[in-house]
Parts: C-alpha cells; sequence; structure tokens
C-alpha cells in the first residue's frame, strides 16, 4: 500500500514535470525575465555551469539545496520532490527552441543535503545560445528559473573552459577568493602552459543617479598588467590560486575565458567601508561627504541611528538595505562589484523589477503593471567591453528623477 502511494506521486510529478518542459516556448525576447532577479533566485541557490564537450553537445551542471526545498509527508515519510527543466534558444530574437528537456529526483533524506548532476544537451558550433534552467518544488509548486548565456560562435569561448576545485568539481561561478586552489578544465588540450592575461580593475565609484547624465562617459577600460602562466596536463590545468583583484582573461579581447578575483569576503559587504560606500545611494551630496569624513564604521553607524531614530530600528534598515547590495553582488558583477553597475543600483533603491524583457542589444525593466503611466521602465544598453565582458549601462533620463526621489525617501522614512 506505501509502495503504491509513493509510486503514485512520482507518477504526478513526472506528468508535472513533463508538462513544465514543454512550456514557454517563444521568442526568448519576449519571456519575462524577472524570476531571475528574485531575492527568492537567490535563496535556492540554483548554480549552473555549461561546458562545451564538442561541436555539437554541451554539459549543464547544476547544484542547489535540499534545504531551500519543502519536504512532504507521503506514506508516512517525508520526501523532497523536485525536477530541472531546460530550454536551449537560438539566441534571444529567432526564439528557435533548439532543445529542451528535464531532470527529476525524489529524496527522503540527504546527508550533504546538496543535490549536484548534469545534462547534456545539442547546441552545434557556430552560434550563441540562451540556455533558460527551471528549478521546482513540486511540494510546493514554486519554480525559480536562471538565464545563462552559452556562446559557442567560435571555439576558446567561455564556455569551452570550466572552472572546477581541486577535485575537478564545477564551481558554478565565475569568481574566486584569495586563498582558493582551483583547476581549469579545458576543451582543447596543452602541452604544457596556458596563459592568462591579468588587468586590474578600474577605480569606479557607484553609479551615478538615474537621471544623471555624465559629463564624459566612456566605458571602463581595464589596465593590463602582466601575464600569469598556469601549467596543463592534457586537458586540465594543475592547481592554482590568484591573489591579485581583478581579471584574468585568456582569449582575443572579444572572446575568451576569464575569472574574477573580487575583495576577500565578496559577495558579502565585507567591511564598514564598503557599507559606508555603499550609502551613496540613499544618502544626500552633503550627508555623503560628511560620512566620507569619518571612520567608516563610526559614519555607518550615525548615518542609520540618525534615519532610523533607534537602534532596533536601524538594525532592521540595515539588515534590509545590505542585503540588497549582497544580492547586487551576486546578479550584476562583471568589472566591478555589481552594488556599482547601474543595474546594481536600481536594484538596490527599487527592489527586484516584475518584468524584465531582453535581447542581444537592451535589457527592459518595469515596476508596476506594463502599459501602466505609472509604472517606471529603465532601459540598460548592452554593450562589449575589454576583455571580452559585457556591460549595462541606463539610457538615463531626466524622468527618473521624481520616481527616484520617491524611491529614496521609502528608505529615508
Amino acid at each position: 500500500m506505501k509502495f503504491s502511494r509513493i509510486f503514485h506521486v512520482i507518477f504526478l510529478f513526472l506528468i508535472l514535470a513533463f508538462a513544465t518542459a514543454c512550456s514557454g516556448t517563444g521568442k526568448m525576447a519576449k519571456h519575462n525575465l524577472a524570476v531571475s532577479y528574485s531575492p527568492e533566485a537567490i535563496k535556492k541557490e540554483l548554480g549552473l555551469a555549461v561546458y562545451n564537450l564538442d561541436d555539437s553537445s554541451t554539459n549543464l551542471y547544476f547544484r542547489f539545496s535540499l534545504q531551500n526545498l519543502k519536504r512532504a509527508k507521503v506514506a508516512e515519510k517525508l520526501y523532497y520532490i523536485y525536477g530541472i527543466n531546460y530550454q536551449v534558444f537560438d539566441g534571444y530574437e529567432k526564439g528557435v527552441l533548439v532543445d529542451s528537456g528535464s531532470w527529476q529526483g525524489i529524496d527522503s533524506v540527504r546527508v550533504s543535503g546538496i543535490v549536484e548532476d548534469s545534462l547534456t544537451f545539442k547546441a552545434n558550433t557556430g552560434k550563441n545560445y540562451i540556455v533558460r534552467v527551471t528549478l521546482t518544488d513540486f511540494n510546493t509548486q514554486s519554480a525559480v528559473s536562471r538565464i545563462i548565456e552559452l556562446p559557442k560562435a567560435q571555439q576558446g569561448q567561455q564556455a569551452d573552459f570550466l572552472l572546477t576545485d581541486i577535485n575537478n568539481r564545477p564551481l558554478f561561478r565565475d569568481y574566486i577568493s584569495r586563498i582558493e586552489m582551483v583547476k581549469i578544465r579545458s576543451r582543447q588540450a596543452f602541452d604544457s602552459t596556458f596563459q592568462l592575461k591579468f588587468y586590474k580593475f578600474s577605480e569606479k565609484e557607484a553609479a551615478a543617479s538615474p537621471f544623471d547624465f555624465p559629463a564624459d562617459f566612456r566605458p571602463e577600460e581595464p589596465e593590463f598588467i602582466k601575464n600569469i602562466v598556469v601549467r596543463f596536463q592534457g586537458n586540465s590545468s594543475e592547481p592554482f590560486n590568484l591573489n591579485d583583484e581583478g581579471i584574468y582573461f585568456s582569449g582575443s579581447d572579444e572572446n575568451g575565458f576569464r575569472i574574477f578575483r573580487f575583495y576577500d569576503g565578496y559577495p558579502q559587504v565585507g567591511n564598514a567601508g564598503k557599507m559606508r560606500d555603499a550609502l551613496r545611494y540613499i544618502s544626500t551630496d552633503n550627508e555623503y561627504y560628511d560620512l566620507l569624513q569619518l571612520p567608516p564604521k563610526a559614519a555607518v553607524d550615525k548615518f542609520w541611528i540618525e534615519l532610523a531614530g533607534n537602534s532596533e530600528r536601524a538594525l532592521t534598515l540595515i539588515k534590509r538595505y545590505y542585503a540588497r547590495v549582497e544580492e547586487a553582488n551576486q546578479l550584476f558583477s562583471l568589472l566591478d562589484e555589481g552594488w556599482k553597475s547601474d543595474r546594481g543600483m536600481i536594484y538596490i533603491v527599487f527592489g527586484s523589477p516584475g518584468f524584465v524583457y531582453r535581447n542581444s542589444e537592451h535589457e527592459e525593466w518595469t515596476y508596476g503593471e506594463p502599459g501602466n503611466p505609472l509604472s517606471v521602465k529603465f532601459y540598460f544598453h548592452i554593450f562589449e567591453n575589454s576583455p571580452g565582458v559585457k556591460d549595462y549601462r541606463l539610457i538615463r533620463s531626466e524622468e527618473y528623477r521624481r520616481p527616484w526621489h520617491l524611491a529614496v525617501s521609502n528608505w529615508r522614512r
């Protein structure tokens, strides 16, 4: 009897998973991608990595924590029931669904609480693809999605390499810490050495407000410092670590493999100095200037206690605000910490957008219902920086002045 009930649940689960896998087709540019930027998506800890196996197939690695899912009772026992669904599109505009599939699981107890596996899908060399991956918790009927770009127009691009730990397990991120030992797996075999170019991060301040037009905008160009040699044996490197903060890149200026080395403690805020810097978005010019004259911790304490009126409310605001800063780091870091970027600025002040649409040239965020004249819409222009890093620059407008001040005032009440 118990076995029959469990089998029945699994059977229904597989039907649901199949239905999920077959839904959501159509042009990728018309898909609402807002779920990728929701705090819930970050909490689900859905880690993704793609690695090209050959000219026609690619591996999708995924990892998530069962602790972020719910267990439900089946035949007197608690089970996690979950699934991964992927869809591979031929770019944003064409919207051709190249491949799709799903992976399902049911667990009662896992010692580690971590699910880690991989799938192989079709993707021919000569094109760039968009992969949408959805993690579904079937016990709650909730889902989170992430978008990952798969450049495969030519060889030697990001997905022709895989960043791993010393045990050859994917890291599911493109940044490492100062003391972390890592390895590189490569589709192409190397006889002895592999060269990484080290670029120092440009000194970037917080993004200007959405109605403030920079007098002399120039795309940020990291400064080339030196070459780093990594020893290889066939398709895998020997373990190595990277001490200096910056971008480590191999390839042409447009295409290649990169590793980021942000400050120690990233993506957390890190220290009082960074906490003070991140106040730029909700402080006045005079307030911010005065804060810079104080020691970082004293400045942070002074700002929040004066704003909140008491230490208890200050603590609540601090947790809420710096959670946004850390989420921006996780979502939008490219040439610098994500909170300093245009998208990070809007995310911190306004929160996660309700609607996000993207094509190969722009990303569009909407707060409020589409078509409602009271809604606020932001456009980010996508352009390529050197070395081979995309950036998203807000198209600024005087029309943003009022909604910006309203959003900032909500933080300062």
